[in-house]
C-alpha cells in the first residue's frame, strides 16, 4: 500500500515544475517590472524637469 502513495507522490514531483526555477523565473519578472517603473518615472521626471527649466527661461 505505501509503495502506491510513493510512487504518486514521485510522479506527482515529477510532474510538477521545480520550484527553485519557479522562484527564479518569479524574481527575474519581478526585478524586470521595477526596472521598467524606474526607467519610465525617470523619464516622467526628466520631462518635467526640462518644463521648469524652460518656464524659468
Amino acid at each position: 500500500m505505501t509503495e502506491h502513495f510513493i510512487g504518486h507522490n514521485k510522479a506527482r514531483l515529477e510532474a510538477s515544475p521545480n520550484r527553485f526555477f519557479l522562484a527564479c523565473a518569479i524574481l527575474a519578472l519581478s526585478i524586470a517590472f521595477l526596472m521598467s517603473v524606474a526607467l519610465a518615472g525617470t523619464t516622467a521626471f526628466r520631462k518635467e524637469w526640462q518644463f521648469a527649466l524652460d518656464a524659468n527661461v
